[in-house]
């Protein structure tokens, strides 16, 4: 692409998510002026927050967490400012129906059997369940993709021997909660992927690190940081097309908004869901088989569930609740440091929330308080004051077999058309971490274009392992 000498590149960034945030902050810390546009009156794309009209505070659409293994997103934070917003605990709370509560945590040994001694003393699995997982665990460590090839999740681990309780109290939660997919979905190397590198490969990988603000306070921040070095971030700008011109008909030109505004571009960064790009598309380009696979994804919902109680309930800042509807629980209250005398706010998560979006708002509460009630014996005597149902129809794609052959690359046919978002090819599921891998390389390829090489991205954590290496 030709850029006029002693001239700077103009670079737009469509939607403000993560993946545009990352693609963003990147650039303009490289000297490049770009443009930040996002259709709603908020950064953070999925991972926002909203001001509930029950309580008139600042209330996350569903609870967000990251692990020590995303190492993309714990940088993405620290160029923004705001990794000490995030509050990072090794120890993994379960609650199961009979309320024994089991802790996961490291110990002082080496992967993969760090986590050993604690998943020992698990509750709720029998001798038997924890016998078939230690086995499939380090059968995991042995497999190599291409042997996973078209099998689910559940295929492999039935061929396994895994017990049912071994099934329904460990590999499912786990998977569910990790790619938004049930197991009888779900690809099989995504399910080795999330025990791989989740659990097994270092000492670290595991721990949980849960915001202790806000949504909207880790990402306004963000915002502010591109505009001081030289980025202009505008809100409540509808793209509606993109423009081919500059050197050719297969060369990006620029977008066009809603109001009928046209940017000259020179790189655009699609930073948008699969089924949004589709709509932006010249029609030229859409029976493209490039942007065609993407309209084949399919995705798959997150439910979540804001209660505030007029008590305190329990003294976990978190739990996972064993054999129940709802998956997870976050005390928002010890989370945000606030004093619970006057009350208590839980955030409920519900991952593959397919069986709740017909749902109406009554029914969902209605399920989400008795089962808050039934899982801490101080929420039966309480009274909720506050309450607010999300439902997120299209939260990630569905990591179904042979989903990657659908998941395009960054760099697109069209020249200086990038793609970003947690669907592009990163070699993650869909997770914050992804969405930031991806913008961080759709950077490195502007900078690449421009002959400016840079490396972006992040190494993982090293495979400390005693067993097994990295997939390629």
């Amino acid at each position: 692409m030709a850029i006029p000498s002693g001239t700077q590149p103009r670079v737009v960034v469509i939607g403000a998510g993560l993946a545009g945030l990352a693609a963003a902050l990147a650039l303009v810390e490289e000297g490049l002026p770009v443009t930040l546009l996002e259709r709603r009156s908020f950064p953070g794309g999925r991972a926002s927050s909203f001001v509930a009209q029950e309580s008139e505070e600042l209330v996350d659409n569903c609870q967000h967490i990251l692990m020590g293994g995303c190492t993309n997103l714990q940088d993405f934070y620290r160029r923004a400012g705001v990794a000490d917003r995030i509050r990072w605990t090794r120890r993994i709370y379960f609650l199961d129906r009979a309320g024994r509560l089991s802790v996961l945590q490291g110990a002082p040994l080496p992967a993969p059997l760090h986590l050993f001694p604690s998943f020992l003393r698990l509750r709720f699995l029998s001798a038997a369940d924890k016998a078939a997982i230690a086995r499939g665990l380090l059968r995991m460590l042995r497999v190599w993709p291409q042997d996973l090839a078209d099998q689910t999740a559940l295929e492999w681990l039935k061929a396994d021997g895994q017990t049912p309780g071994a099934i329904a109290r460990f590999w499912r939660p786990i998977l569910v909660s990790a790619l938004n997919e049930e197991p009888e979905r779900c690809a099989a190397s995504y399910a080795f992927q999330v025990f791989r590198e989740g659990f097994l490969s270092h000492p670290r990988a595991y721990e949980m690190g849960i915001p202790a603000v806000p949504l909207s306070e880790l990402y306004n921040p963000c915002v502010r940081q591109v505009e001081a070095r030289g980025g202009a971030v505008r809100l409540r700008v509808r793209v509606v097309g993109l423009s081919l011109n500059g050197d050719g008909p297969d060369c990006i030109g620029g977008v066009r908004t809603a109001d009928g505004e046209v940017l000259p571009a020179d790189y655009v960064v699609a930073a948008v869901p699969a089924d949004v790009l589709g709509s932006l598309l010249p029609e030229s380009l859409r029976a493209h088989p490039f942007f065609r696979a993407c309209g084949r994804l399919e995705t798959s919902p997150i439910s979540g569930v804001h209660l505030w109680f007029d008590r305190p309930i329990t003294h976990l800042d978190h739990a996972a609740l064993v054999d129940r509807p709802v998956h997870w629980v976050f005390n928002k209250t010890r989370h945000y440091g606030l004093p619970d005398d006057a009350g208590t706010h839980l955030g409920l998560v519900v991952s593959a929330s397919r069986d709740w979006l017909p749902r109406g708002r009554g029914e969902i509460l209605e399920i989400a308080e008795r089962e808050v009630r039934a899982a801490f014996p101080a929420a039966r005597e309480a009274r909720v004051v506050n309450a607010a149902v999300i439902k997120e129809a299209r939260a990630t794609f569905s990591a179904r077999p042979g989903v990657d052959a659908l998941r395009p690359p960054p760099a697109t046919p069209v020249r200086g058309l990038f793609l970003a978002g947690d669907w592009v090819q990163t070699g993650w599921p869909a997770t914050m971490e992804g969405a930031v891998r991806s913008g961080y390389r759709s950077a490195e390829l502007i900078l690449s274009a421009l002959g400016r090489p840079r490396a972006i991205l992040v190494p993982d954590l090293p495979w400390r392992a005693l067993l097994g290496k990295r997939w390629e």
